[in-house]
């Protein structure tokens, strides 16, 4: 079976520095590129459980013509890329990926911005020592095109959920492979920088390197600091000094048993060390099984709390399934298609006037929706680190945690919503021209009986200022738990 990039890798295509004449692609020419953007608009129109949430169909359309115009226009067949219509969804969960056999001599036949970078918000830092441009220093612009606007260009890869805006967040260390895509034609770069402390900016010259080297050079990125505990799924750290410990969880997606032994080994020993303070870090977490987000936040609730999801659709019904893949990446049978209909038929019910179906009883099995305690339940004070990297079950935990208030949220804003989300199933497509994958969520989930959803999600209590996250880095110190740390010794709560 051929293999796929991730799609926040794959958006590296969409502005690549190559001869505008040539033809880039293994397989597919830019009409059969263009024809499946077409194809997959019109069929997320008829799948998605609820397309235009945060639009309507006017906005859409004229969206959708602007981009397919700015298609038309590049006279770059890769740059053509970028204008993928699946951002038009604002669902942080659509997903479409490249085969990698079509693209990867694309990826090693490019140019590549020289230096490893990072973000704080809608700036852009230097984010490696011994470079041409001092770690932690500003970048003001590139080429002459001002930081806060590249990082609006690359938003084909970094879209979240209604109008969130943290999705650059998520690139981690590729963010310099999608600066260098913005400029297809660059063998060099004019940066201009602001050294940390420094009244006037400084401008350089910086070659343009080849994909081995831009590779090397952007996993010598000095961030995150906590790349330790990063090592496992579930990861934990005790500061005795600070009577405080530090959980780090990647994902909700382990199964109860492994999530439960964790998580009761964690908090056995914080009361055993007699701790006063938990910092939860889900900065990194992509999400899984709300109810091990609910398991997580039995250790740190006070009382009883809700653990209730309501989900709902325009659709249950599964269309062109001659395009439709099994969880095996082949070819759905009609049995297999049947089957899935056959459960959401079970687990849905229709209402008219609403125009949706929603989900019954069925969809609960499982799930306890009025959670306790755990026994181990941690008393003291409660923070929790978030960023546009947690998404799905992991806002959830952010949202049980604001909405109970038990504890300070820190950091930035999540990338998927706090009221709602898309997924529980997903059915995935092969798109007819190009091969390329097409991941739909199949339904709507609200959290904790929410019936509207604002396109927003968890907002932190604390923010870091600039001019702190600077210091932080410059001291090589973890930026939000150093805060956090702070935050503690200063009886903040």
């Amino acid at each position: 079976m051929k293999r796929f990039f991730a799609s926040a890798l794959l958006m590296f295509l969409f502005t690549t520095p190559v001869l505008a004449q040539q033809q880039p692609f293994k397989g597919f020419t830019r009409q059969d590129l263009k024809d499946d953007f077409t194809y997959a608009v019109d069929l997320l129109k008829r799948q998605h459980p609820n397309p235009y949430k945060f639009t309507d169909t006017v906005t859409f359309n004229r969206k959708m013509d602007s981009l397919m115009k700015r298609f038309d226009n590049d006279p770059s067949l890769l740059s053509a890329l970028r204008y993928a219509p699946i951002q038009l969804f604002n669902d942080v969960h659509l997903k479409l990926d490249y085969n990698e056999d079509q693209v990867a001599d694309i990826f090693y036949a490019m140019n590549h911005f020289p230096l490893a970078t990072t973000n704080f918000g809608n700036r852009l830092i230097v984010n490696a020592r011994g470079a041409a441009i001092p770690f932690g220093a500003e970048i003001l612009s590139i080429n002459k095109i001002p930081s806060g606007k590249l990082l609006s260009e690359i938003g084909y890869a970094t879209y979240s959920d209604g109008f969130i805006g943290t999705g650059v967040d998520r690139t981690g260390n590729n963010l310099s492979l999608f600066l260098s895509l913005v400029f297809p034609d660059a063998t060099s770069y004019e940066v201009v920088y602001k050294d940390f402390g420094a009244r006037n900016p400084v401008t350089v010259q910086l070659k343009a390197v080849d994909a081995k080297t831009g590779y090397h050079h952007r996993n010598l990125g000095q961030l995150p600091f906590n790349t330790f505990l990063k090592r496992a799924y579930v990861t934990k750290e005790y500061l005795d000094g600070e009577s405080t410990a530090i959980l780090t969880v990647l994902t909700f997606m382990l199964q109860e048993n492994v999530m439960y032994k964790e998580l009761s080994s964690f908090f056995e020993e914080v009361k055993k060390r007699n701790i006063g303070n938990v910092i939860i870090d889900i900065r990194s977490n992509g999400g899984g099984n709300p109810n091990m987000s609910a398991l997580l936040y039995s250790f740190v609730a006070l009382k009883p709390f809700d653990n209730v999801f309501n989900y709902r659709t325009k659709n249950i019904k599964m269309h062109d399934p001659e395009n439709m893949l099994n969880g095996n990446g082949a070819k759905m049978t009609d049995e297999e298609q049947a089957q899935t209909e056959n459960f959401l038929k079970q687990r849905f019910d229709y209402d008219s006037a609403a125009g949706f179906f929603y989900g019954n009883a069925r969809l609960n099995e499982g799930s306890v929706a009025n959670y306790p305690p755990d026994k181990n339940n941690f008393k003291g004070s409660v923070y929790v680190l978030i960023s546009g990297g947690t998404v799905s079950a992991a806002t959830y935990f952010a949202a049980l945690v604001k909405n109970n208030k038990r504890g300070l949220l820190v950091g930035t804003e999540t990338g998927s919503g706090e009221a709602s989300t898309t997924a529980a199933w997903f059915s995935t497509y092969t798109l007819p021209k190009t091969k390329c994958r097409l991941t739909v969520p199949m339904s709507e989930i609200y959290f904790m009986k929410a019936k509207n959803d604002n396109g927003r999600g968890c907002i932190p209590d604390r923010e870091l200022s600039f001019e702190a996250y600077q210091r932080y880095i410059r001291a090589d110190k973890d930026p939000e738990i150093q805060y956090t740390l702070d935050l503690i010794r200063a009886g903040t709560r």
